[in-house]
């Protein structure tokens, strides 16, 4: 647990950066088949992570695993992963580095969920993304899971610019001049979701009995305008009502936004996406899911937005698939980006206030069902959070087990804090924050899910946009026994990303 929290601390510090610079970074996919400790039985996993580059080699950052194939669907984990890739020519380079996490799903034998993994490969740089293969082990120390493989990498290179939060306005080409490039912009949108599963007659459980029972679902989604009106997105929702408990899904997709009106405030929206699922009982299969749905979004002149949707959702490997229906409520920001064409000299920029937390997170004495003994569980966590006012911020938070025999814990969690004035001028600042969710897994006792956490906390400043935040407070299951203490620390890097200005 210790080692986890270093790591995680270390993480977010070589991730700062302080003035309004160009930021390299890259996208990791990783495919690769684990060996599970039962007889001949295998999974198949993709892994995402998202990495900050330097010239040396060097490269840190966080992402997950997810199961897409075999029999233990729902196997899902979060954690924090670094490297360096030495060159060998000016192609050839050798990988080497390690990823440190948690979560997974107990019917794979994770133990509490701590997951250990080291790789050393060779990629070659096609300019436009780089390839590889590697060799890796992976290991659960509190579990039975050991596993040596090759898998394949795809590394995609791609820049951002970040800054100070509320460093000043000016004009977008004002800003291209000064770093010497053409900016424009390109659409992002965040919105938490509400969403409910409605499977079909042949739908059945792990156990081969028939499950028809709707699952009520809580999320964030996140979509990143591409050309026209294609955009990729991510859907991340986990169970929070009905007898789901511990149902998640993480999926990537594309999707296109039709103009109803010339004003475009109302689109028609069509998605697809596809990635890992499972938990709460539910026969996916591997843990592959596909989902596909069509709706119509509002857009506010103050970009905020609204829409109501509906489709399908699917698991080939397994039974269960059903109708969708999901409401969604958030905004749509404008972030200048290097090499696009679409900005107009009068076009003014401001530097909206985001963070990145890294971190760790205890429940003292969780109550587990069946009445088996309360041992405290560990969990790493990321959070990530957007300022509304200088006092005011919105946080989506995922913590995973690590430790206390709850392997395949996790809680998603969305909702809304207030951090005071600095005391004394450069003393720490009070916190509070009270966040809603999900939970499950690892025979916790959160009912159908739905979990409710009020915080209070102190957060000291570090310089460089760098913080520490200690918080405590009360994680509470309203429809289960889960009632208990939780102690939440990590370090959090402040950045502000050049946006549009209303």
């Amino acid at each position: 647990m210790r080692r986890s929290v270093l790591l995680s601390l270390t993480t977010t510090l070589v991730l700062h950066a302080q003035d309004v610079s160009f930021l390299n970074a890259e996208t990791r996919w990783t495919a690769e088949r684990w060996q599970l400790p039962f007889a001949n039985e295998t999974m198949d996993l993709l892994g995402l992570q998202v990495h900050r580059t330097w010239g040396s080699g060097a490269y840190a950052g966080f992402g997950g695993w997810g199961s897409v194939r075999g029999e233990r669907g729902g196997f899902i984990t979060i954690g924090i992963s670094g490297g360096w890739r030495f060159p060998i020519t000016e192609r050839l380079a050798l990988d080497t580095g390690a990823w440190v996490g948690g979560g997974g799903v107990g019917r794979a034998d994770v133990g509490g969920g701590l997951m250990l993994r080291g790789h050393a490969g060779l990629s070659w740089d096609f300019d436009w993304a780089r390839l590889g293969l590697e060799a890796s082990r992976v290991r659960f120390p509190n579990g039975r899971l050991n596993s040596s493989q090759v898998g394949m990498t795809a590394t995609f290179p791609f820049r951002t610019l970040v800054g100070s939060p509320g460093a000043g306005r000016s004009s977008l080409p004002e800003l291209g001049r000064s770093l010497g490039t053409e900016l424009g912009w390109r659409e992002f949108s965040l919105a938490f979701t509400g969403q409910r599963y409605t499977p079909t007659r042949s739908v059945r459980s792990l156990s081969g009995i028939p499950d028809t029972d709707p699952v009520d679902l809580v999320g964030l989604e996140a979509h990143l305008g591409l050309e026209g009106g294609l955009f990729a997105l991510l859907d991340m929702s986990a169970a929070a009502h009905g007898k789901a408990a511990g149902y998640m899904d993480i999926l990537l997709g594309l999707g296109y936004a039709v103009p109803l009106d010339p004003a475009g405030h109302w689109t028609l929206v069509g998605e697809f996406s596809g990635g890992p699922a499972g938990g709460g009982n539910l026969d996916v299969g591997g843990g592959m899911a596909w989902k596909g749905t069509l709706g119509v979004q509002v857009t506010t002149q103050r970009d905020l937005q609204v829409g109501l949707s509906t489709g399908y959702v699917a698991t080939p490997g397994g039974t269960f698939q059903g109708m969708v229906y999901q409401v969604q409520a958030g905004r749509r920001f404008a972030l200048a980006t290097p090499g696009l064409r679409n900005a107009e000299p009068s076009d003014a920029i401001d530097y909206s206030g985001w963070s990145i937390r890294a971190g760790w997170q205890r429940l003292s004495s969780p109550q587990r069902r069946g009445g088996a003994k309360a041992d405290p569980i560990d969990l790493t966590s990321v959070q990530l959070t957007h300022e509304l006012a200088a006092a005011w911020y919105l946080a989506g938070q995922g913590n995973f087990g690590l430790t206390g025999h709850a392997g395949g814990f996790a809680e998603g969690l969305l909702g809304l804090g207030w951090r005071s004035p600095e005391l004394f001028g450069t003393g720490p600042r009070f916190l509070v924050q009270f966040m809603v969710g999900a939970a499950g897994g690892g025979g916790v006792d959160t009912g159908g899910g739905l979990l409710v956490q009020p915080m209070l906390g102190l957060e000291q400043g570090l310089g460089h946009g760098l913080s520490l935040q200690v918080m405590g407070g009360r994680c509470i299951a309203p429809r289960g026994n889960l009632r208990t203490q939780v102690l939440d620390a990590g370090l959090s890097w402040r950045f502000g990303l050049p946006t549009r200005t209303q």
